[in-house]
């Protein structure tokens, strides 16, 4: 048993399961992540500990709540502060007549049901099955990427204030982003492509491709790589656009703060003439990148 130990806070910033503090690997004998669950994908890190905050509020008041908005089949998903309420959810729904299932997702995600921010699968998985969506946890980061990519109606409970809504409304707002930062990308000559070095967002396979794509559309490219994507860090770098492979919430979530369109992978391809507009997709990090 340890008697005593010196702690150190980690004043960079935590993005998520997927930014693993290599910088902290050679000075410390113990590193926990408070809030996250781990990713069975990156596999065992010596080190490092996740500690998961789970919420004690029983959600079931609130999804009763959705009831009126509920029909059909319906899937399941939550984040990983909720994930342990699955069970009695599932439980209540049938005892309400209505039908309730969910996913394992893919191996990014620790708990069946549960959505990251990049992640969708334990949704879609199931869309093929399901009449809709009942997305149970607090906040839009979380399901936004699930109602823009899934054609199934999507309802959002939050446990935390009571709230039963449709985040319809804000998925049009962000597609409609996306278009304009797709067109204003069309003109540009030179693109800079994002590569991350956190360990979950390493997607080097996926930007040498669209390196690639771009310069045979007759586009100049380099590769950047970088650890954190702010305006300011990129922004010196002389390129009329750029396409990420790093977290895709970077390009959709901080769309306003970049004065120069940065754009998803899928995206990029649209702007650059290989890919149609039909084909456009919310950009995920899936177990098998």
């Amino acid at each position: 048993m340890i008697s005593s130990a010196e702690v150190v806070i980690d004043s960079d910033p935590c993005f998520g399961a997927c930014d693993i503090p290599v910088h902290l690997f050679g000075i410390s004998d113990v590193i926990i992540q408070i809030g996250h669950t781990r990713m069975p994908s990156i596999g065992a890190i010596p080190k490092m500990y996740f500690a998961n905050i789970l919420v004690d509020i029983d959600p079931v008041y609130v999804v009763r709540q959705a009831l009126p908005m509920l029909r059909g089949t319906v899937g399941l998903v939550t984040t990983a502060q909720h994930i342990h309420h699955i069970s009695s959810i599932v439980s209540f729904l049938e005892g309400e007549g209505i039908n309730a299932i969910y996913s394992r997702g893919d191996m990014r995600l620790d708990s069946p049901a549960q959505l990251l921010g990049c992640d969708y699968s334990a949704g879609l998985d199931i869309e093929d099955r399901v009449d809709m969506f009942l997305y149970v946890g607090d906040g839009d980061f979380h399901p936004i990427g699930l109602a823009v990519l899934s054609e199934r109606p999507l309802v959002c409970a939050n446990p935390m204030n009571g709230t039963v809504r449709k985040i319809d409304s804000l998925r049009d707002v962000i597609m409609k982003q996306r278009l304009v930062a797709i067109e204003r990308a069309m003109q540009a000559k030179t693109f800079g492509v994002l590569v991350s070095s956190k360990l979950g967002q390493r997607r080097r396979t996926v930007a040498e491709k669209l390196l690639a794509s771009i310069k045979a559309a007759g586009r100049s490219a380099a590769l950047i790589q970088t650890n954190i994507v702010t305006p300011e860090l990129i922004g010196s770098y002389g390129f009329d656009a750029f396409a990420s492979t790093v977290c895709p919430r970077v390009a959709i979530d901080d769309y306003a703060r970049y004065p120069k369109p940065i754009l998803t992978p899928v995206e990029a391809e649209i702007a650059i003439g290989a890919r149609p507009f039909s084909d456009f997709r919310f950009d995920q990090i899936l177990a098998e990148q």
